[in-house]
């Protein structure tokens, strides 16, 4: 299994200062807290020379693809172009781009369109959750009071969750 998918959650105890300013800092960002968190603890070891090499090349890669349909989200967004399949809008614009593509392929190590790769679902399960965020997106949500998942066939994707709304404070 790739080192990508070996995920260890850590509690990590912070001071009321520390949290607030890390919270304050993440809102000006506009990240999530935990994402912040992960950048700030991934810039570090980058700059004190703990992650080298390959490892970075494929966290900075990762990060930059996932930011890319993030930010094609919010500029859909800014230009009255929100749907409730905003998440495949902003990867479709994604795939539209070669330089994207071909960075995807890198990071998945495949055919980008190939079911069953482990590295696709981790990224693309990241891309999801950042464009929510980004978007300040609300997740629709069935009858049954769960998020809806809708299929999709000729993508990098299977599925995505529709989104109901969004902040325009978010996409700012």
């Amino acid at each position: 299994m790739d080192d990508d998918l070996k995920a260890i959650k850590q509690t990590i105890p912070f001071g009321l200062p520390l949290h607030n300013a890390l919270m304050a800092e993440a809102a000006t960002l506009r990240r999530e807290f935990t994402e912040h968190v992960q950048h700030l603890l991934y810039e570090h070891a980058i700059e004190k020379g703990f992650l080298v090499g390959e490892d970075v090349l494929r966290i900075k890669l990762f990060w930059e693809l996932v930011d890319d349909v993030k930010e094609a989200a919010k500029d859909l967004c800014r230009a009255g172009k929100f749907a409730r399949s905003i998440t495949k809008d902003a990867i479709d614009i994604c795939l539209r781009n070669d330089g994207w593509v071909a960075k995807y392929k890198q990071y998945v190590k495949d055919d980008i369109f190939k079911h069953g790769n482990p590295l696709k679902g981790h990224i693309n399960r990241e891309i999801g959750a950042r464009v929510r965020q980004g978007i300040g997106g609300e997740v629709e949500l069935g009858a049954d009071g769960k998020a809806i998942n809708v299929k999709v066939v000729g993508s990098i994707i299977q599925s995505y969750t529709p989104m109901s709304d969004y902040d325009p404070k978010a996409v700012e």
